[in-house]
């Protein structure tokens, strides 16, 4: 359908108003590459362009809308990849779906208010895409607000997260404006037209029906989109989470390479990013070697901050006390602090005199861990555990003492190693960890080479069943006691 010049101009600037949404959407979330003045200016040439291609179809065929969709799915991507200095996924995606808003809004909102105000046998005139103009520039400006106010953050916050990943849903957007295409295309086959009073009814229901199905569905894919990034970035968050907790525990080997005295090796492999298990090994001063394993309830980041609490009182209070019974005593009662939470921490210490190899040590309901004897088994250090840290206010605590000889090693877990299950739900058990420590192979190792020794056992048990909490080991073995010119040095 040929219609006069003015008509086929006014027509075109009211399509070429879809172009100015993508572009204000696409430039409300992107960064571009110079200042706003030359990117405004950027956008007014690929604008004008637009109208022309606009203003040519339409002045062989008003109805053919195929050359006004045409240009704005190539030519607002083109403009964003050359305006803005996102990734180019980023600014394929974003222009796409600035388009596509603009599509729905014209088809959901603004036809169907056309075709409530005005009854023009014919839409093609001056008057009718004069009101049609004004519905349009109502209805975009108030989608742009919407989109600045509520949208464009989290787009942005998806483009942060997803980066290139967004590669995998700049087709979604593309395919959603092709469907209008045809949608559109098929409307203006059938006589369906906004104007036309005996097709309005069927405009409206066509127009409702298909535009909500590609709003809903866009809604959909779109929240996918945004779900993802977010899990990606929580992923981000735990992985430099699970960072800063292994640089919190000793991971250097050899611990103390100018310490003759003993060795020490420990392992920490949480269940999940990150765990509520921890060890720690230090010196009190010159003479004294602190040990500490211990394993907070419950499991991923609430554990693993109040893991970090506890590890800090525990180290601070054993700066000012030999006493593990003492220790444990203070640190429980400043746990029980604001512990609004209710966790409680299990935990074994003790502290070992290197002049005499008395390791006196205290309990707080953790596992007891198993001691070998130069030459001989492993077998269980026995003892009464306390109550839990955390667990209850004003609790005291008791310390035992055993003295360890040249060539004896003591060995400490949590429980995530003798509740360790395989696929029939069968526990790893401590007499298979006792077996596990006294088998031939077993015989004779320094730390560093038991220790995965029995991860490896462990691992052949639950043959790649789901691990189910935090699995950590810590074995300190004595090799000497203290030669006297040494016990002169300065703490």
């Amino acid at each position: 359908m040929q219609v006069e010049l003015p008509v086929t101009l006014l027509w075109s600037l009211a399509n070429n108003l879809s172009f100015w949404v993508a572009a204000l959407i696409t430039h409300s979330t992107l960064k571009p590459r110079k200042g706003k003045s030359q990117t405004f200016l950027g956008w007014v040439l690929f604008a004008a362009l637009h109208y022309a291609v606009c203003a040519i179809s339409y002045s062989i065929d008003i109805t053919d809308d195929n050359f006004n969709l045409l240009g704005l799915l190539v030519l607002t991507p083109i403009a964003a990849l050359v305006l803005y200095a996102d990734v180019r996924e980023a600014r394929i995606f974003t222009s796409v779906m600035g388009a596509l808003i603009a599509n729905v809004t014209t088809f959901l909102f603004c036809g169907t208010t056309l075709s409530f105000v005005d009854n023009t046998p014919n839409p093609y005139n001056m008057r009718t895409i004069g009101i049609f103009l004004c519905i349009k520039a109502f209805w975009f400006t108030v989608m742009i607000l919407v989109y600045r106010r509520f949208i464009s953050q989290t787009v942005r916050d998806v483009i942060s997260v997803l980066g290139r990943q967004l590669k995998s849903y700049v087709p979604i957007p593309v395919y959603c404006f092709l469907a209008f295409a045809v949608v559109n295309r098929l409307t203006n086959t059938l006589g369906i037209l906004p104007g036309l009073p005996d097709t309005r009814v069927y405009f409206i229901i066509f127009y409702l029906i298909i535009c909500s199905v590609f709003v809903i569905l866009y809604y959909e894919i779109f929240s996918t989109a945004l779900w993802s990034s977010r899990a990606l970035k929580t992923e981000a968050e735990l992985n430099v989470a699970s960072n800063i907790q292994r640089d919190m525990l000793p991971n250097i080997f050899p611990a103390f390479p100018d310490r003759s005295e003993f060795d020490i090796y420990a392992t920490m492999d949480p269940a999940k990013e990150v765990g509520g298990d921890f060890y720690d090994f230090f010196m009190i001063d010159q003479t004294h070697l602190a040990v500490v394993i211990a394993d907070v309830s419950g499991k991923g980041v609430p554990a693993a901050l109040f893991m970090v609490i506890a590890k800090t009182i525990i180290r601070n209070q054993a700066q000012s006390s030999l006493s593990p019974a003492e220790i444990f005593t203070r640190a429980n009662a400043q746990l029980c602090e604001n512990n609004g939470e209710g966790l409680f921490v299990t935990a074994y210490m003790g502290i070992l005199d290197l002049r005499t190899g008395v390791l006196t040590y205290a309990n707080a309901g953790h596992n007891p861990p198993l001691i070998r004897q130069a030459g001989g088994r492993f077998d269980w250090l026995k003892l009464r555990p306390g109550f839990v840290l955390a667990g209850m206010e004003s609790m005291r605590y008791k310390e035992f003492q055993v003295t360890l000889s040249p060539g004896d090693s003591l060995f400490m877990y949590t429980d995530g190693v003798t509740e360790a299950t395989n696929a029939a739900l069968e526990l790893y058990g401590e007499k298979r960890l006792e077996d596990a420590l006294n088998t031939s192979d077993a015989a004779g190792l320094a730390p560093d080479q038991l220790l995965p020794l029995v991860k490896a056992d462990v691992s052949r048990f639950v043959a790649g069943a789901p691990q189910a909490d935090d699995i950590t080991m810590l074995c300190l073995q004595f090799r000497e006691t203290m030669k006297d010119d040494a016990k002169e040095e300065p703490a």
